[in-house]
């Protein structure tokens, strides 16, 4: 069964993006999942969304209900830039999608995700809240990737914080004859997950090298053999937390190589995007971007007309933000 956007059969009773509560208040906690990152002061707030995030779901199996093949949700989700099909429901906790891309058809990947019999204590860790869904800006990190896989040749590439899925990073696996591909995140149970992945599509990777890591940015002396070793980093929609911020730029820092490249997508999310950029400028030459792509533009345009109760660029549209690493010379005249 072939979906619009990145939805899934309702056959599973929960969808990984969204889903249909019962009530107004349910639809309030609900709408907490795939939304808790609104938080701008998210020292303060993480615990309390997590708290949020913990009653919502396990109240889910209640509040799931559609219509037809499809559950919807009123807040927004996706910008449909990528398809999935249903491929497997055997396993309790997880379910396989096919993910797919009507603009590349020779284009597929299989991804695992979290269905409803999980128990909400894995998912309360190391900013693990890429195990909730796949986040607009994921799916447009990953579309990116998919359209610019030129950039990735004869590359090694890391993307960090990439949850359950790493989709993006899996993408680059794919289609980009990369050297090698370091799949990352701060949460043992995303990086189990994610060698999952990697094996079932290993036979698509070609001669590019694929390995899956747990990386703490707070860390630092757990990943200092992956210094300097990176032409490239991928990341999407991690710069809202206050605690880890400084920490994130300087994982780019050690990570790339001299001139490497950091291709980001986040939203605004109040001021985080801009705190997130004040504190890069010391380390890297940052550029940041609104309009990027012709596609995704017309997506957001069309999404504005909805008022803010269904899309609110603040929180939905991911600016794209690009890293180039200063050699010593720029440094030093920083």
């Amino acid at each position: 069964m072939e979906k619009a956007g990145i939805d899934i059969p309702c056959s599973t009773k929960n969808d990984i993006l969204s889903t249909k509560s019962t009530s107004a208040e349910e639809q309030k906690k609900q709408s907490s999942i795939c939304e808790g990152r609104e938080n701008t002061k998210c020292n303060s707030n993480a615990k309390k969304r997590w708290q949020i995030l913990k009653q919502a779901l396990l109240q889910r199996q209640k509040s799931a209900v559609g219509s037809g093949d499809t559950v919807s949700v009123r807040r927004f989700s996706t910008f449909e830039l990528l398809s999935t099909k249903l491929i497997s429901t055997n396993e309790k906790e997880h379910l396989w999608l096919q993910y797919n891309c009507s603009v590349f058809p020779e284009f597929n990947v299989d991804i695992r995700h979290l269905t409803q019999q999980v128990k909400v204590d894995d998912l309360i860790g190391f900013n693990n809240t890429g195990n909730v869904c796949v986040w607009p800006s994921e799916e447009v990190l990953s579309y990116y990737c998919l359209k610019n896989k030129h950039l990735f040749r004869n590359q090694n590439v890391c993307e960090l914080g990439g949850g359950m899925t790493c989709l993006a990073g899996v993408i680059v696996a794919v289609c980009s004859d990369a050297s090698h591909v370091l799949l990352t995140d701060g949460n043992e149970n995303s990086v189990t997950n994610v060698s999952t992945i990697i094996e079932r599509n290993k036979t698509l990777f070609g001669k590019t090298e694929v390995t899956g890591r747990e990386l703490k940015w707070n860390e630092r002396e757990k990943f200092d053999d992956l210094s300097g070793q990176y032409d490239h980093i991928i990341c999407a929609d991690c710069l809202f937390f206050d605690q880890y911020r400084q920490d994130l730029v300087d994982t780019i820092d050690c990570l790339l190589k001299p001139g490497g490249t950091a291709s980001i997508f986040a939203p605004h999310r109040g001021t985080t995007l801009q705190a997130f950029c004040d504190l890069a400028k010391v380390k890297f030459n940052v550029d940041v971007q609104l309009n990027y792509d012709a596609t995704l533009w017309q997506k957001h345009q069309q999404m504005l007309t909805k008022g803010k109760e269904i899309y609110d660029e603040n929180i939905h549209y991911p600016v794209f933000i690009t890293l180039t690493k200063m050699d010593a010379k720029e440094l030093k005249t920083n």
